[in-house]
């Protein structure tokens, strides 16, 4: 998360209006954000900024300048009220927006006769263990996972 905020102050930072941080309300009343790029600037400034970002942080690693390449990244993921869109202030319609991570479950399919089936599992940790279930019926996964594991072990 920390290198996805330091990308959006780069962004921010190229200025034009490419990126641009709003605080609004939301459909239900209560106070929401919009981040917005502008995608027609995104080769005529979006790149050069990033390019410009990229190309400092690598002489820094590259010379082994530990200080100043620490110092730019600090630089970039600070977050404070000192410039707009004033971040810290914005926490707080972050924090009352914020959902539970997304899991992704994959789904699992089955052979019937000439059909295949397909099912589907909540993105939940419930139906992790659903598929994991479903997918693994017998109790003897531990031998069949070591057999899978034995049989690639030549290539780790």
């Amino acid at each position: 998360m920390n290198a996805r905020y330091v990308i959006l102050q780069v962004l921010i930072e190229a200025g034009e209006d490419f990126v641009k941080v709003e605080k609004i309300t939301g459909e239900d009343g209560k106070p929401d954000l919009r981040i917005t790029l502008d995608r027609t600037k995104i080769i005529s400034v979006g790149k050069p900024a990033i390019s410009k970002f990229l190309r400092k942080l690598q002489v820094y690693k590259s010379t082994g300048d530990y200080e100043a390449g620490k110092e730019m990244y600090d630089f970039y993921s600070n977050v404070d009220n000192t410039t707009e869109p004033h971040f810290l202030r914005l926490r707080d319609v972050v924090m009352a927006r914020k959902q539970p991570r997304k899991m992704f479950v994959q789904h699992n399919t089955t052979a019937n006769g000439d059909s295949v089936e397909m099912k589907s599992y909540e993105p939940t940790a419930t139906g992790l263990i659903e598929s994991f279930i479903d997918r693994f019926p017998s109790n003897d996964i531990d031998d069949y996972l070591y057999s899978l594991w034995d049989k690639d072990r030549s290539y780790f």
